[in-house]
């Protein structure tokens, strides 16, 4: 009889040690993927919150994505792949380009895009300024004033609101004017713009007015020939 005991203790032994192990191997099992899933989660790259844009208005016009309501009109249409350039300088020869056109419907807001140089490749500097009139309304536009922030290129690149664009009026007076209030009000307008320096090479890269109509409207600017 007690050989049969003794018989039955080591039988349940070698069953409990089986169980044990049994029970080592399953944490260890479950501790390793736990980790491994751990593991995989911390080395996920953090979602990426898009920041919004630091140029929303000129990416409006001329983003990756513009605003397809916003239509344009160049008034550098005609001119050569680089621009309109003159070769002399403002001080001996002040052209530009002078043209006329009619406006259909109405418009609800608007902006002035103006990409320029001197020296045929350089921006312009406190030396230069841009000329604009419209309607024989403006002159030379005070930069520092009224400027949207625009992503830097090699040469000039100005952006304004139409409703807010400050110039030089007299020697050391500036007017602010709204051309946005002058286009809505008219059927008609003239521009003059040109690159004022006393240096050659002044090049008009592009000078355009981006448009949008008013709600439930068709608007269009077209030039007069």
């Amino acid at each position: 009889m007690p050989i049969k005991i003794k018989k039955l203790q080591v039988e349940d032994l070698i069953v409990y040690g089986i169980i044990i192990i049994a029970a080592s191997f399953a944490y260890i099992g479950s501790s390793y993927i736990v980790n491994r899933i751990q593991t995989s989660e911390s080395e996920k790259p953090p979602t990426l919150i898009e920041k919004p844009s630091v140029y929303p208005d000129y990416d409006a016009i001329k983003g990756e994505a513009p605003d397809e309501k916003i239509k344009l009109i160049r008034f550098t249409d005609g001119c050569e792949e680089n621009g309109c350039v003159s070769d002399f300088p403002a001080t001996k020869f002040f052209n530009g380009i002078k043209k006329n056109y009619l406006i259909k419907g109405k418009i609800s807001r608007g902006y002035l895009y103006i990409e320029a140089a001197v020296d045929y490749k350089r921006p312009l500097t406190n030396y230069d300024d841009f000329y604009f009139t419209l309607n024989y309304t403006g002159g030379h536009l005070y930069s520092d004033e009224n400027l949207l922030p625009t992503p830097p290129i090699d040469i000039s690149r100005y952006l304004y609101d139409l409703r807010s664009i400050t110039y030089s009026y007299q020697q050391g007076v500036y007017k602010n004017v709204n051309f946005l209030s002058l286009l809505q009000r008219s059927r008609t307008f003239n521009i003059h713009t040109a690159v004022s320096s006393d240096r050659p090479g002044r090049v008009l890269k592009e000078v355009s007015i981006y448009y949008q109509c008013a709600e439930g409207y068709d608007c269009s600017i077209e030039e007069k020939k």
